[in-house]
């Protein structure tokens, strides 16, 4: 087979192949900041490359400054751009004055050996020793490069770069002892030169995508657990910020001589108080998008119920909540609106320390959510309505149950029966 049939196909593959890099470059550009510039680099140096090996396969049809000069200086060219963008993709500050000083002395070189003392054997020699060099220092960077871990696509891409480099260094070897009258003669080296060439491009191209491809997976998810790690900073600053405020109001209510003033506060210091239960239940379970509604509300009663000393006055707290799964921007209100509703229980169901029970119970109906809090005391006065309450409580818990798509009902049942129904995800 002739050496520039097996050429003219490199150079299809070598055209494929930067495409195939620039195409990934651009991609990856528009999906994470920088992260394409190794590709942009591989798609240069290669296009380089293939200038110069059309540079090549120009020879005795233009003169030797094209054919010859030009063509060599551009593929060593080519390979330094792809070491670069090796480099950049491991992290690893280029040498770009030892780069730019071997390709000045490589191509002050060919033009020696191309006019001034004329010997293909040297030109073939410095330029085997020069392609075996980048293989070797590409295959360094690949498999000792603390950018990445080592495995299977680290090794192959590194021994597919040692097999080339053992390969032009034995080229370089066989040409001090036979020198070919041009690469393009039809001897057995240059057609092995050509078709290891080909299949090496193509198996390092592919090598090379894939472990960029893996070293911006990597870059995504140290970025994503990074962000996990503020944001439940985040959270916790949150939840003692609010503690914080709680515990002020508290104080502010323990100092509070007017009853009235007293109430506001203590209503006030509940509704923070199931706020920073979710943000407890969030940090604890360190989940952000959604709640497991059943526990959080579980935690607010009892806080609500331990905080106002119920069981002390005789008042027991009975719970029957089923899993319920629900986004926790919706849980905030609920949250509140189950403080609100067993609070007026604890306020005034039992009047001149009369014992009770307060029952807060969770349930499906549906497709949809039924949140109900009853107690067995002495009910709601007749003719009652949510806003003939007087207070702030059923007013609010109305507004927020409008606010997470529910309705709010109140009656009275043996004692007073509130129950909000909202839509909710149920969890298997």
């Amino acid at each position: 087979m002739d050496p520039r049939t097996i050429a003219l196909l490199m150079l299809i593959s070598g055209v494929e192949c930067s495409l195939l890099f620039f195409a990934s470059g651009i991609y990856r550009d528009s999906t994470a900041e920088g992260a394409g510039r190794p590709s942009l680099l591989w798609g240069s140096g290669t296009t380089v490359h293939v200038l110069g090996v059309l540079g090549l396969m120009t020879q005795g049809i233009v003169g030797p400054w094209f054919s010859v000069v030009f063509a060599n200086s551009s593929i060593i060219l080519g390979q330094l751009l792809i070491l670069v963008g090796i480099r950049r993709l491991g992290r690893l500050k280029a040498p770009l004055t030892r780069y730019g000083t071997f390709w000045l002395l490589y191509s002050a070189a060919a033009i020696l050996f191309t006019f001034i003392l004329p010997s293909t054997r040297a030109r073939i020699l410095i330029f085997s020793l020069a392609i075996a060099a980048f293989y070797v220092e590409a295959s360094m960077l690949v498999l000792f490069s603390r950018a990445w871990k080592r495995g299977p696509l680290t090794l192959f891409l590194a021994g597919t770069f040692l097999a080339l480099a053992g390969f032009f260094a034995a080229r370089a070897l066989v040409t001090v002892f036979v020198s070919p009258a041009s690469i393009f003669s039809p001897s057995a080296m240059n057609l092995a030169t050509y078709i290891v060439s080909h299949i090496g491009l193509i198996g390092w191209s592919l090598g090379l995508i894939l472990l960029e491809q893996r070293r911006t997976e990597a870059d995504l998810e140290r970025a994503l657990r990074e962000k996990e790690v503020l944001f439940r900073e985040l959270q916790h600053r949150i939840k003692n910020s609010i503690a914080v405020i709680a515990s002020l109001v508290s104080l502010e209510s323990s100092r509070a001589e007017d009853p009235r003033s007293t109430a506001v506060l203590e209503g006030l210091e509940g509704r923070i108080s199931a706020i920073a239960s979710l943000y407890e239940h969030l940090f604890r379970s360190g989940e952000t998008d959604s709640v497991d509604l059943d526990l959080y509300l579980k935690a607010v009663v009892e806080t609500l119920f331990s905080g106002q000393a119920a069981r002390e006055r005789g008042i027991l707290l009975e719970q029957d909540l089923e899993a319920v799964r629900i986004d926790s921007r919706r849980a905030v209100p609920l949250g509140i609106i189950a403080n609100e509703l067993a609070s007026d229980c604890l306020k005034h169901a039992f009047p001149e320390g009369r014992p009770g029970t307060v029952r807060v119970s969770l349930r499906a109906e549906g497709p949809a959510a039924v949140l109900e809090v009853r107690d067995d005391g002495q009910g709601l006065p007749e003719g009652f309505t949510i806003g003939s309450s007087g207070g702030l409580g059923l007013v609010l818990v109305d507004i927020l149950a409008r606010q997470v798509g529910g309705t709010f009902e109140a009656a009275s049942q043996g004692g007073a029966v509130f129950t909000v129904r909202f839509p909710g995800e149920w969890k298997g």
